[in-house]
């Protein structure tokens, strides 16, 4: 039932909704323990993992649409699930480390983020052209 692409999707998108409910526990201790705010990159992992999740789901189930070959479905799952990897690590380094703003302070995270924008674009492309591909 499932091709490659999808189970790649359907995985990533499982682990992108677990990272984003583990990392809403250290959010959630420190607001119990007198914090007004949290990390502002601790947040943006906690979203990231909760957002990306469903789309990479919904793309793996989108895929079975497509009738391409299926070496550019599985490529454009393995760059979607490479994009949500770089988004977290780049998000937790950035909280790690403390980063309040990753564009004014230059960060390891910023440099990671520029690695995410064209994986994800070109991921999106690759899996956008492979539903189409099945109208």
């Amino acid at each position: 039932m499932f091709e490659t692409s999808s189970r790649i999707l359907v995985v990533a998108g499982m682990v992108n909704l677990l990272v984003g409910a583990i990392s809403g526990v250290p959010m959630g201790l420190l607001r119990q323990h007198g914090a007004e705010t949290v990390p502002k990159y601790l947040t943006m992992v906690h979203l990231g993992g909760l957002m990306n999740g469903p789309i990479l789901i919904a793309v793996g189930f989108s895929l079975g649409m497509s009738r391409l070959t299926p070496w550019i479905d599985t490529t454009a799952a393995v760059v979607l699930a490479v994009a949500s990897v770089v988004l977290i690590a780049k998000d937790a380094i950035n909280w790690r480390q403390g980063i309040t703003d990753e564009f004014a302070q230059h960060s390891l995270g910023l440099k990671l983020g520029w690695l995410f924008g064209p994986l994800e674009t070109i991921g999106l492309a690759l899996a956008t052209a492979a539903v189409l591909s099945g109208m």
